[in-house]
């Protein structure tokens, strides 16, 4: 009895469990998937329970949460305490940026309003503060209200110069808690209370009500036409207008929203109790083709990557980005660059194939169907496939070749024609020349073609040695095959390449472009036609290695797909770096790589580009440009490309020396000695903060320039000097804007005792005084070194006078005396008695003079130098005429034995020179005994000397001169051609001719 209830029994089951699914799904709105999401979750440092985030003039991004208040630069979240406050922390349950670059800030708790500014936060002192402050408005004046929240009397306050006001029940307004507050563009100030909304015109005094039954914790905005919608439990609706599609909107719960937001481009924003963030195309406006009304609201929620679906506050920047704060932390929604085609499904089991007609209709097909996408709209699905595509090729203008498992079809929009397959292997890629033939690469099975409505195999072997493994059609409409091994001999009609046979690293993309058709494999990119080295290389390019798919705009813009991600770059310089001239066998290099925009997973892009035939990349009749990737199908719109026009505001954070840091809001000091200093900086740049660059420079280093760019937002300063510095800091956004203001910030590092100027100039006086009492000891010991030679050497001419008169003065002494008595004993012979006398007068005279001579070597008193040289005077053979005087100055001082000898020597030669060869009249000796030097000058009226006469053959008097005055250290001046006569000068410093014990 059973088993005919089982069928139905199972029925019934299985209504049950997915009635709620498909209840839930009806009203689950479709994703948010033209944005890009970036998601700080408390694990990453964002606060819980936001409630409110707003911007101040300067760029920082303010977060008000039950954890307290916190400024963000993209990168860190910085909490704020109030200025003497012991609490252990602050509930922020509302902000305000105002106009003068203010932050108010609306506090939980009873603690009433804050108000941030010049870096400090301050309490305004509000008085009678509420429970919390629900909402913050700025009016036209510049005043700031206050909407109290948690009574039912006294809700408003406004400050205004300096000063609180408290508005009464003579507003108008009902006994009811205010939740938000709102500034028409009119003017007009609208109120939303629990369950009531009020408003007040320009000049009123007391407000209005507008509309009675809304749900509690209501909201409004405003759009760019200045209509007024209200968030309630209801949904989202456009006051005073009939409700129809495109002016009221439910929500997919019946909680309902909190906070909503039109942003700029006209869409409305609405946070959810617990549904995520929602948004709405184009409210007030009818439902289009590519919006209809169905598909006008889309969510982002936990299930895609939400921190939470508990959302509260919502707010856009300067820069376009929406921002969500949830319960679990803060949410990033950007406009997306790559947006993943949500009409094709995902994940197909195999890869997908792709082609366009020539009036601009995308084909792709997946595994379980071929799809059309028409300029302007979305895809649709066009045949059931009963085994996945294969290959996918353009038929003539408007139709597609579509190879299956075991039939290929004609899809062109008058029906479908179903062809015979060449061979039972694979597709390995299609093309059609302008000829009309059809072309199958079929690896081991070989080449087919299509012609005259039957297939042709192309003659080879088989299975073919030649692996054709790819086809696309070139510029000119002839058609390229890839074979993996040798091409086919002869003269085919069409052009053949060899995967191994280039510079590229083997060919992965066959791609076709209007200045040729290039390869590209991990080495570069290069021209098929002449693949002997890659025109760009990956060295140089690294986002040319790998590509697989191009494609050109009728803008003027080459898109590619590779291993780097989404190429973007001008056709023209594309063309210009193909066209590079060459110098004999070797190519120019280009002077700059190439400009490029590459496109990856920050903008959207959530898989890499698949390794398959065909095309990869196609530009529809509408602009779009599709891409292939392994996980999806993709599109870029380029004209709602649009780069980040603002350039980001620098700031210099903080400067540390060790453990202790120093805020950079002003000149910073760091202590003297200080060698090594660790900066840090930030810029305010929200989209992509990794893509921020910064480039730095200290001023008054040995190195002024900027640094090459870099993401880092912290710099380390080593060997540090004393000194005045000025570091500066620039930084450009993400799509490479640069902000040319430096934020600049003066450092000093004072100079330690031992850096002083003091102290260097005190211990390089030390050095000279230890190098000059190391130079006055050196010359003691040489000065003592001297004299010792100087005694030993008058020792030794003592010794030497001694010897010669005890033994050679007496012998001849003796042997003249005996010659005498031998002259007496001739007096017969008087020639020979006179000739005899003769020779010993001459004996005598000669031992007279050897005597003298003995003299002079004992003379080494060095006594009286004046009087030893008029005796020199007296024994040179001057002329009666000539009138010799000897005269002195300075206090007279005993010489040293050694210089005493030598002056008398000099100045001997001087006068003997005088005496014989000047013919003078007059001749003047002069000693002056000066406190620096002795000097001792010759001079007489004479003839002069001949040029250079100490130097020639035969006079050496000059030359002995010059030796002994420098065996003694002494200057000598011999000016022998001026008017009138000679002039003999001896120079020598004090502590060398003056003996110890002179004076």
């Amino acid at each position: 009895m059973l088993l005919p209830l089982l069928p139905v029994l199972q029925l019934l089951a299985a209504w049950m469990l997915l009635a709620p699914l498909s209840a839930s799904a009806q009203i689950t709105p479709p994703a948010l998937v033209d944005f890009k999401h970036d998601a700080w979750s408390i694990e990453r440092g964002a606060p819980s329970r936001i409630n409110s985030i707003t911007q101040t003039r300067d760029g920082f991004l303010w977060i008000g949460s039950v954890e307290g208040l916190f400024r963000f630069d993209g990168v860190s979240f910085d909490p704020i305490r109030l200025e003497s406050d012991n609490a252990p922390r602050l509930v922020v349950s509302s902000l305000l940026a105002a106009r003068n670059g203010d932050l108010w800030v609306g506090l939980g708790r009873s603690r009433g309003v804050a108000l941030w500014r010049d870096g400090r936060l301050i309490d305004t002192q509000m008085p009678n503060p509420s429970r919390e402050v629900n909402d913050l408005q700025e009016d036209a004046d510049g005043g700031i209200w206050v909407a109290r929240g948690g009574r039912s009397t006294g809700t408003l306050a406004r400050f205004h110069q300096g000063a609180w006001q408290e508005l009464g029940p003579d507003t108008g307004l009902p006994a009811q808690p205010i939740w938000h507050l709102h500034f028409a563009r009119d003017g007009t100030f609208w109120v939303v209370l629990s369950n009531t909304l009020a408003y007040r015109k320009p000049g009123e005094v007391r407000f209005h009500l507008a509309e009675a039954g809304i749900s509690p914790r209501a909201s409004l905005s405003e759009d760019a036409q200045g209509q007024i919608w209200l968030s309630d439990e209801r949904g989202i609706r456009a006051l005073q207008r009939p409700d129809s599609p495109d002016t009221a909107f439910k929500y997919p719960n019946p909680v309902g929203g909190s906070r909503v937001l039109f942003d700029r481009q006209g869409d409305l924003w609405t946070t959810t109790w617990n549904s995520g963030v929602l948004r709405i195309r184009s409210p007030g406006r009818k439902p289009s083709a590519q919006w209809p009304a169905e598909r006008r609201i889309a969510a982002l929620q936990a299930t895609a990557g939400l921190t939470s679906d508990q959302t509260r506050a919502l707010f856009q920047d300067r820069e376009g980005n929406v921002w969500v704060g949830t319960e679990l932390g803060l949410d990033l929604l950007r406009p997306a660059s790559v947006i993943v085609e949500p009409d094709l499904p995902s994940n197909s089991p195999t890869s997908y194939r792709m082609a366009v007609t020539h009036d601009g209709v995308v084909h792709v097909a997946d595994a379980h169907a071929l799809y059309e996408i028409a300029p302007g709209k979305s895809p649709r699905p066009l045949v059931t496939l009963e085994s996945p595509a294969e290959a996918l090729c353009a038929a003539g203008e408007r139709g597609m070749w579509l190879f299956l498992a075991d039939r290929v079809l004609k899809v062109e929009p008058s029906g479908i024609t179903r062809l015979p397959k060449p061979a039972p292997g694979g597709a390995y890629g299609c093309a059609e020349d302008t000829e009309g033939r059809l072309w199958m690469p079929g690896l081991d099975q070989g080449l087919h073609v299509w012609q005259h409505g039957h297939w042709q195999r192309w003659p080879e072997p088989t299975p073919s040695p030649s692996l054709p493994a790819n086809a696309a059609q070139d510029q000119e409409g002839r058609v390229v095959v890839l074979f993996r091994g040798p091409p086919p001999p002869g003269e085919p009609p069409f052009i053949a390449l060899s995967v191994g046979r280039s510079a590229v690293g083997g060919i992965e993309g066959l791609l076709p472009t209007s200045a040729g058709l290039l390869i590209s494999g991990s080495q570069g990119l290069a021209l098929a036609q002449d693949a002997a080295a890659p025109i760009l290389s990956a060295s140089t390019h690294p986002w040319a290695a790998s590509l697989n798919g191009i494609t050109q705009t009728p803008d003027g813009e080459t898109w590619a797909i590779g291993d780097a991600g989404i190429v973007r770059m001008r056709s023209a310089d594309l063309a210009a770096a193909l066209k590079r001239p060459t110098v004999g066998q070797a190519t120019v290099k280009q002077p700059n790589p190439l400009p490029v925009r590459v496109f990856d997973f920050k903008d959207g892009l959530n898989s890499f580009v698949q390794k398959a035939p065909g095309a990869q990349v196609v530009t529809g009749g509408d602009g779009r440009v599709w891409f292939l990737t392994r996980r999806n199908v993709v599109r870029v719109t380029p004209s709602t490309l649009k780069p980040n026009p603002l350039p980001p505001p620098v700031l210099v954070r903080s400067f540390q020396v060790g453990d202790q840091t120093y805020p950079a809001d002003a000149p910073v000091t760091v202590p003297a000695g200080t060698t090594t200093v660790r900066v840090a900086f930030t810029a305010l740049s929200f989209p992509v903060p990794s893509r921020v660059l910064f480039r730095h420079r200290l001023m008054g280093s040995d190195d002024e320039t900027w640094s090459e760019p870099s993401p880092q937002r912290g710099i380390v300063l080593s060997d540090l000097r004393p000194g005045h510095y000025r570091f500066e800091v620039r930084a450009s956004n993400n799509d490479g804007l640069w902000n040319e203001q430096a934020a600049a910030v003066n450092l000093t590092i004072p100079t330690t005792l031992t850096q002083s100027l003091a102290f260097k100039t005190g211990l390089a006086v030390l050095v000279a005084l230890v190098l000059y009492f190391l130079y006055l000891l050196r010359m003691r010991h040489i000065l003592t070194r001297m004299r010792e030679r100087s005694e030993d050497r008058s020792r030794e001419r003592e010794r030497i006078a001694r010897d010669i008169h005890d033994t050679l003065l007496q012998s001849v002494q003796g042997l003249i005396l005996r010659f005498h008595a031998v002259a007496g004993r001739l007096q017969g012979d008087p020639p020979t008695q006179q000739s005899l006398n003769q020779a010993l007068d001459r004996a005598e005279a000669v031992l007279v003079e050897g005597r003298d001579r003995l003299q002079g070597l004992r003379r080494a008193s060095g006594s009286d130098l004046e009087h030893e040289l008029r005796r020199l005077v007296e024994e040179q053979p001057f002329g009666a005429s000539t009138r010799v005087t000897v005269s002195s100055s300075g206090p007279r001082r005993r010489l040293r034995p050694n210089v005493f000898d030598e002056v008398l020597c000099i100045a001997g030669e001087a006068l003997f020179n005088a005496a014989k060869h000047a013919k003078a009249s007059e001749v003047t000796v002069h000693i002056d005994y000066g406190s620096q030097a002795l000097e001792v000058d010759v001079h007489d009226n004479g003839i002069g000397l001949a040029q250079d006469r100490h130097l020639q053959p035969g006079h050496f008097g000059m030359v002995g001169m010059q030796e002994r005055a420098a065996r003694v250290g002494a200057l000598l001046r011999i000016n022998g051609q001026g008017d009138p006569g000679t002039h003999v000068s001896l120079r020598i410093k004090a502590r060398i001719a003056y003996a110890r014990d002179s004076g």
